[in-house]
């Protein structure tokens, strides 16, 4: 799991509302009608602006300080993991479906080492090659048999 931390500038637009930018991200862009939904709008940019460069191989630029006499300089935060950035990933709950299983099992599946993911604040993610690789695998029905007891 990474975090990034990357400076951008807000600036009050003629037209009303607010336009943001991160210099550090060279054509990452938000825009908002009032500052708070420009600030969500360039953090959401960020984190969409590092999956790409991740999905094409590119490195991710280091973020240094920023300083606008034009504008408000805020901090945007951005929690990136390997799931979410270069491998498409789906939630539990689309994993359960698509394995016709419940979220619990789709956990133990993650516990067991069968599926791949990361568990997250905002919630779980799966890998989808290894829900497609688990739906490939042979399994057979039902529970599997307890040990005689000797």
């Amino acid at each position: 799991m990474a975090k990034y931390v990357y400076g951008a500038v807000l600036r009050e637009s003629e037209d009303g509302g607010w336009w943001a930018e991160v210099p550090d991200l060279p054509g990452c862009f938000g825009q908002g009608d009032t500052f708070m939904e420009a600030v969500e709008s360039i953090s959401d940019g960020v984190e969409t602006h590092l999956a790409a460069l991740a999905e094409y191989g590119m490195p991710v630029p280091a973020a240094g300080p920023v300083v606008a006499g034009d504008g408000e300089v805020v901090y945007v935060y951005a929690n990136t993991d390997t799931v979410s950035l270069g491998e498409p990933s789906m939630s539990a709950a689309e994993a359960a479906r698509a394995l016709d299983v419940t979220p619990g099992r789709v956990s133990q599946l993650m516990r067991e080492g069968r599926l791949s993911g990361e568990r997250t604040v905002s919630g779980t993610n799966v890998t989808v090659a290894s829900v497609e690789a688990y739906q490939a695998s042979r399994r057979s029905a039902g529970r599997p048999k307890k040990a005689a007891m000797a």
